[in-house]
């Protein structure tokens, strides 16, 4: 990959780093993740991505990696290694390798990989343009409250949406809109007010989402934490995605539903300023 990772203890070039074939993530999918946005040299809301990784590790019983007290310099130092000042950092933590076993207990050190990637998410054409979704049932299982690795069902919901025309998908189950396959939604009502789904074990409490609704609150905006049902999102004059990825991407188009005119609405517009502003502002504080 032409890059340094930072792999178990040590900084190493991608294309000679080496993992068992016994290691949990390889065998059951055991494991947990982070992605966290890095612009001008610095982190969005690092303090947050690391706490949702120490609660996803608590809930599945796993040990944290011995690096846990140095992960936010670790993570820093391997950016400025590879001279990365915007994209992302991906943080994956795994029990680490056990004879192929369900009961197994790791006896050696939680596996802990990270990778640094270039990407400028602040001009991303999807920011202006918008995205188009198609809504699917969510087959994915019950606490998708944990970050977990077990990404299968999402990588189908994202091929399934692209073979169809469209750029991603939202799930459903039998109360309402869940998330996104990779984010969490929003819908802005007739009166202006913004309406996200209440955090539960079925979806991710991202923490993109929770500046947003930090964000909107402060701007004086009305936010509701309820289910939204399909219909509901049908007749929504705004409705947007975010992610650490996304920040805030407008969703033009459900299914062969087009939203409001097509466009980036009033508030989904007021939201994704607001939360660029924050990030530059942040990063205008210099690198740590």
């Amino acid at each position: 990959m032409g890059s340094l990772i930072y792999l178990n203890g040590e900084f190493q070039p991608a294309e000679s780093a080496r993992i068992s074939p016994f290691d949990r993530a390889f065998l059951f999918g055991e494991g947990i993740y982070e992605v966290c946005l890095l612009v001008n040299g610095r982190f969005v809301d690092m303090d947050s991505h690391l706490a949702r990784l120490d609660r996803s590790l608590a809930a599945c019983g796993m040990t944290p990696p011995p690096e846990r007290p140095q992960l936010e310099r670790i993570i820093n130092d391997l950016a400025r290694r590879n001279g990365v000042t915007n994209g992302l950092a991906y943080l994956q933590v795994t029990p680490g390798a056990t004879p192929r076993s369900f009961t197994a207990v790791p006896q050696d050190r939680a596996t802990l990989f990270i990778l640094t990637q270039a990407q400028d998410f602040l001009s991303a054409p999807h920011l202006s343009r918008g995205i188009t979704v198609q809504v699917q049932p969510d087959i994915r299982w019950l606490h998708r409250d944990i970050k977990t690795i077990m990404l299968l069902p999402q990588v189908m919901a994202k091929r399934s949406a692209l073979a169809n025309g469209f750029d991603d998908t939202i799930f459903i189950d039998e109360q309402g809109i869940t998330e996104g396959s990779s984010s969490n939604i929003f819908i802005v009502t007739d009166a202006g007010t913004l309406v996200t789904r209440p955090l539960s074990d079925h979806l991710l409490a991202g923490c993109t989402r929770q500046r947003i609704i930090t964000l909107a609150r402060d701007a004086g905006m009305t936010v509701e934490e309820r289910i939204i049902t399909r219909d509901e999102l049908s007749r929504a004059p705004e409705v947007f995605a975010t992610s650490a990825t996304y920040l805030v991407v407008p969703i033009t188009r459900i299914d062969d539903h087009v939203v409001g005119d097509g466009g980036i609405g009033t508030v989904t517009r007021r939201l994704q300023e607001a939360y660029i502003a924050f990030i530059r502002a942040l990063a205008a504080t210099g690198a740590p």
